[in-house]
């Protein structure tokens, strides 16, 4: 079953390795880099997933224990239908939406809140492959979002590739970043990443 393979040349190891840092092969990263360098890549890393019906601090904890800021949702089919981050669980959403229903807190289910996939704004993996990582900021300032997410697509059926994350880029870019909870579009955050690289 082998014979039309070989042994690759191997060695053995005179000193003792240290592990290797992730950085996803980049390093130094500036604006010319390229895109796909700083987008969360799924078919690298499991995209972070909750259902609609996961409770605000469920979903809390899954982000801490993920260790990230947003979440993908899915129905009951295993669509996914939207995407929450830990600003609309934290923020005015929830105390809006028990304003406006009379629910309690530990009623408000991630559906009530997450973000509809329909209004996100998508990239196609092929534009990405061809984009720096100034044009991924420039287009997050210009649509006014912190997320965009990216696509691909297989005949018929299209899949979520990855997503940029504002504050990711931030930390890709050596930034300090830590936007101010009342800032809504990436403008705002946009401002907070200028502001910082002149401090800092």
């Amino acid at each position: 079953m082998l014979e039309n393979y070989k042994t690759i040349k191997f060695s053995k190891l005179d000193t003792q390795p240290q592990p290797i840092i992730p950085d996803r092969g980049y390093k130094e990263l500036t604006l010319d880099d390229s895109a796909i360098s700083v987008m969360t890549d799924h078919r690298l890393e499991k995209a972070p997933i909750c259902n609609t019906k996961t409770n605000l601090d469920n979903a809390s904890k899954k982000m801490a224990n993920e260790k990230t800021n947003m979440l993908f949702v899915e129905n009951a089919n295993g669509q996914i239908v939207g995407l929450i981050t830990s600003t609309d669980i934290s923020g005015e959403k929830p105390i809006q939406y028990i304003n406006e229903t009379k629910k309690k807190r530990d009623e408000i289910k991630v559906g009530h809140l997450m973000n509809e996939i329909e209004n996100m704004p998508v990239l196609d993996i092929q534009d990405v492959l061809q984009a720096k990582i100034g044009d991924v900021l420039h287009t997050l300032n210009d649509i006014g979002s912190e997320y965009i997410l990216v696509t691909t697509t297989d005949g018929d059926d299209t899949s979520i590739r990855g997503v940029f994350s504002a504050r990711q880029i931030a930390r890709s870019l050596n930034i300090f970043f830590s936007p101010s909870p009342a800032a809504k579009t990436f403008a705002d955050y946009s401002r907070a990443l200028q502001e910082s690289h002149q401090t800092h």
